[in-house]
């Protein structure tokens, strides 16, 4: 077996674990370039049009004064760390002094400003509230800065044997009244990028008793009632209506009954078109509705099962769910569950997934498995034929649409096609850096030997596949798995593998075997969750959810609209370029396709809401995570698992197409009547959508190179604007317009064929790099090309800009922690991560001094787990995630006047920047929707024109499109050479 270029690079280097892998992943991520560039050769390029006057944002005094009390922050720390250390300290004193200077200085500006916006608010008539808060926020402004002020001469005048405690007093003080916003520092026993763990004790019960002892009932109870033409008189409890009604994961959709009126409403083909055409994935728990895992073309056996039962029921035929244990021979069970090579690591990764599974042991080794699962049964016609005419219900017929076999394809060498020694490439890119391996740092790695390497496959491919494959499948170029199809005129006699026992049968799934997504405004003193909103993923799944912020109330609009000019607003520069956030109060929204679900309490516009997201697999949940968004964002919310279906990614399409539509017919009764879901929530939605399409597509081709497994458990996390904040001793001062920013924690499900721990960690830490990087890049691929330049960030991001300056790249560990942490020199609130998640025995991956793009300045850091590959992506301020800035291109968002819906998408946006945008975003929706494709591993035809995996779409309508042909190619000839 060929050792992998990475593993030679760690071997010949004595690095630590990381550093090689880290930096030549990070390089090699440029395989998301030719996507942006294929979004936007395939945009249509409007004419010249010109972008907002207002140019980047202002700084205000206000905005200069809370920068200078952070750089305090961050000179008090320094001058902490000295006295510790017994260094020289007359430098730092002398900052300390300049920067008092500063502050005083700035105090004044700031308090002539508080001046001329109470004379706004007088000379408007604005409601007596408005005033109060105002003369609020001036009192505890200046009974703040004279505290802080006494505080620091305290420290500058401290005789030596004092000096350390009056820092720390001058620190503790500026972190209890808050100047900045809040670092969102993981927890390092809980990184926010995770695996799920396979559960030994997690066992299938094997008997109907063991089924009722834990609770598990039948549903509903026996009902009669007369339903339709087709008769069921003779079946007992078919006639009961649960057995045809909708339910959130059964929803008889356009789609559903379409495609049920397709195959003729007929049981017999109904059943085999879902058996032949809809992948099985391991998991455990009810996760999509039935319209989701039509368009996917995979689901558990709950989602399949709930297809089957959705597109009978659309027919008029009685069907449920059956719960029960099944026994599978270890041959077919390593098949079934993705083509393993050892049968322990296909139990792993169902196990990891959540299905309660065993080993049924023969002769000392694994002979089968014994797993939970769910299949169907259907009130058919079944005697005597089988259900070949269907017209009065006399059985329930078992039936299992998920179960079946594969064909396992291996797929296209494409550095033997190009005849290159990837060991020599690795050797040529290694020798090209400086490699400390006592320190464990590693610098000036220069990738053009991969960039060649990368183009010579390409060429290489393309030529091949031109002489060898006239019309490639997916299969064919990727590798993959079809299932080996069974057509049969009528249902079969038994199920495919052996009952253990039956526990229950439902017309509906029960809450506890429901996957749920949970969602809170805060926590309560106690630590629990402030009134949570649980739904049931299914119902959640791919849809468009918003967390927006809209006023409180009358009195906060009216101030809100006294900011604005008088008279018709024409372009951005008219609007104000900061709000004093403090007059403001605002209400967050969660909604679901523009539907309110959930309401918070009033909070200042500029404050931080700690928006919580819980995740439970059918009774496995997990801690709740928080993200601190400030008031004023608009966020579209990741709600997605298993895949991203070609319909949802057609759907917010079509939304945005038909919102261009409008923008640009000039009408403006139209034009104000878009929402802000219109305006920005499918926007923002649309990226979601393509990150996490572009993630589990990338994950998959990474693991046909890798011998790895990969499903999304929980795509969770936001996208979308966020305002700056200045903060002066804990209140918001003043906001002023932001960026596009991206927080998505990842939980995984990751296998490995040959059960093989390390190289199991090691294709989950390269996931986690893809989807650092795609954190920058889904930003760049939606709003910018050549027309338009700018620049995103995230943790792979910054380590290829840190290594491009010449920065070392350092890999720490709890052991040499020691010699290593005084190299890098990054913010205090950084280090103080860092510095935790070593002495919790977790590994950092770093650069030494801050790199910065438009709009930020900062770190990027990994923190990571070194025995099971979990990690956290992290750049400076704490988000897991990636930002971009947006100064020049504020008409998108016109301030947050738009997102708080206090002005509508009228010229200001519809002549300018929004408009601009929209080919850009519905051409990269399309290049996904496409790739979502290849996401469904392969498809075939079969001579009687039945479509396997996905009907009719081949590799052909990749290659009408070059740019996105080489986009593929490249992603496949570059995880074939450095993976």
């Amino acid at each position: 077996m060929r050792t992998s270029a990475i593993g030679t690079l760690r071997h010949r280097t004595g690095i630590m674990r990381g550093i090689s892998t880290t930096v030549l992943v990070a390089f090699t991520l440029l395989i998301l370039l030719p996507t942006a560039q294929a979004a936007q050769q395939s945009a249509v390029k409007p004419a010249s049009i010109p972008m907002s006057a207002s140019g980047p944002q202002s700084v205000t005094d206000e905005d200069r004064l809370s920068r200078a009390l952070q750089n305090m922050e961050e000179a008090l720390a320094r001058l902490e760390d000295k006295i510790q250390l017994g260094n020289e300290l007359n430098m730092e004193v002398e900052r300390l002094a300049a920067l008092e200077s500063d502050i005083r200085r700035l105090d004044r500006a700031v308090q002539q400003n508080f001046k001329l916006i109470e004379r706004h608010i007088r000379d408007r008539h604005l409601p007596a509230v408005i005033l109060e808060r105002h003369q609020a926020m001036v009192a505890d402004y200046r009974q703040g800065m004279a505290a802080f002020l006494a505080t620091l001469q305290g420290t500058l005048r401290a005789p030596k044997g004092k000096a350390l405690a009056q820092v720390q007093k001058g620190r503790k003080y500026l972190k209890d009244h808050k100047v900045r916003r809040r670092h969102l520092a993981d927890d390092p026993r809980d990184l926010p990028n995770r695996s799920l763990r396979p559960d030994p004790e997690h066992k299938p019960r094997e008997s109907g008793w063991a089924f009722k002892q834990a609770g598990i009932e039948s549903n509903p109870k026996v009902h009669l009632a007369a339903l339709g033409d087709f008769t069921f008189d003779r079946l007992p409890g078919a006639s009961d209506p649960a057995y045809l009604a909708e339910t959130p994961e059964i929803q008889l959709t356009q789609p559903i009954k379409e495609k049920a009126a397709e195959l003729g409403h007929d049981p017999v083909t109904i059943y085999h078109w879902v058996r032949n055409h809809i992948q099985w994935q391991p998991t455990w728990g009810a996760g999509q509705d039935a319209a989701l895992t039509l368009s996917a073309g995979r689901g558990n056996a709950f989602d399949i099962a709930g297809l089957l039962i959705a597109l009978l029921r659309a027919s008029g035929i009685p069907a449920r769910y059956v719960h029960g244990t099944i026994e599978v021979s270890a041959e077919r069970f390593k098949n079934w569950a993705g083509g393993f090579e050892d049968i322990q690591g296909a139990l792993n990764f169902a196990s990891a997934g959540g299905i309660p599974i065993t080993p049924v042991l023969g002769g000392g080794r694994i002979v089968s498995v014994r797993l939970e699962h769910i299949w169907v049964e259907a009130a058919i016609d079944y005697v005597p034929s089988r259900g070949a005419k269907n017209r009065e219900a006399d059985t329930w017929v078992a039936l299992d649409p998920s179960y079946k076999q594969y064909q396992i394809l291996k797929g296209l060498d494409a550095a033997a096609i190009a005849g290159i020694d990837l060991e020599a490439v690795a050797q040529t890119t290694l020798d090209s850096a400086t490699v400390n391996t006592a320190e464990g740092w590693l610098s000036g790695l220069d990738p053009t030997a991969l960039a060649t390497a990368q183009t010579q496959m390409q060429g290489a491919l393309k030529e091949y596949l031109a002489q060898h494959y006239p019309h490639p499948t997916v299969g064919d170029i990727l590798g993959g798995y079809k299932t080996i199809v069974e057509a049969f005129p009528s249902l079969p006699g038994a199920l495919p593998h052996r009952i253990v026992a039956v526990g229950a049968r439902y017309g509906q799934v029960p809450k506890a075997l429901q996957n749920t997504f949970t969602y809170a405004f805060g926590r309560d003193v106690l630590g629990d969750l402030i009134d949570p909103l649980t739904l049931p993923l299914a119902k959640l799944n791919n849809q468009r959810l918003t967390l927006s912020f809209r006023p409180a109330t009358a009195d906060d609009e009216e101030a809100l609209q006294s900011l604005l000019p008088q008279g018709e607003i024409t372009d951005v520069s008219q609007l104000p370029s900061a709000i004093p956030a403090y007059l403001i109060q605002v209400v967050p929204e969660l909604k679901l396709n523009g539907e309110v679900l959930k309401t918070g309490g009033p909070m200042r516009l500029g404050e931080e809401l700690s928006f919580f997201t819980q995740v439970s697999h059918a009774g496995r949940s997990f801690p709740a995570k928080a993200y601190d968004v400030i008031a004023g964002s608009y966020l579209a919310v990741a709600a997605a698992s298993g895949t991203i279906a070609p319909a949802q990614l057609q759907a917010v399409q079509d939304r945005l197409s038909h919102t261009k539509t409008t923008l640009e017919s000039g009408d403006t009764g139209l034009i104000a009547s878009l929402s802000r879901e219109a305006l920005l929530g499918d926007l923002f939605h649309a990226g979601l959508l393509g990150y996490y399409a572009q993630l589990i597509g990338l994950a998959h081709v990474l693991g046909l190179q890798q011998h790895g497994h990969y499903t999304l458990a929980a795509g969770t996390g936001t996208f979308g604007y966020e305002p700056n904040v200045s903060y002066l001793f804990g209140i918001p001062r003043t906001i002023t317009p932001g960026g596009v920013v991206m927080n998505v924690p990842i939980v995984h499900i990751v296998g490995q064929d040959t059960n093989d721990g390390a190289k199991k960690r090691d294709y989950l830490f390269q996931v986690g790099l893809i989807s650092s990087a795609l954190e920058h890049a889904v930003p760049e691929q939606m709003f910018v090309n050549d027309e338009n330049p700018g620049e995103a960030i995230s943790a792979v991001k910054s380590l290829q800009k840190a290594n491009a300056q010449g920065q070392r790249i350092y890999h720490l560990t709890p052991a040499n922690q020691a010699m290593t942490l005084p190299a890098i020199h990054q913010n205090s609130l950084v280090m103080q991560e860092i510095r935790a998640a070593l002495n919790a025995g977790k590994e950092v991956i770093t650069h030494t001094d801050p790199v910065s793009v438009p709009g930020w300045s900062g770190a990027g850091y990994i923190l990571f787990d070194p025995e099971t590959g979990d990690g956290a992506f992290k750049i400076g301020g704490g988000q897991n995630g990636g930002i971009i800035s947006i100064d020049e291109l504020i008409g998108i968002f016109a301030g947050i006047f738009v997102g708080l819906g206090i002005i509508s998408g009228t010229a200001i946006i519809g002549g300018a920047s929004l408009l601009y945008f929209f080919p850009l975003v519905i051409s990269y929706i399309y290049f996904w929707a496409l790739l979502s494709l290849v996401n469904n591993y392969a498809e075939f035809a079969t001579g009687a024109g039945v479509g396997l995996g996905l009907p009719y779409f081949t590799w052909q309508v990749f290659l009408s499109k070059a740019a996105i042909a080489d986009a593929i190619a490249l992603i496949f000839g570059i995880l074939s050479m450095v993976l």
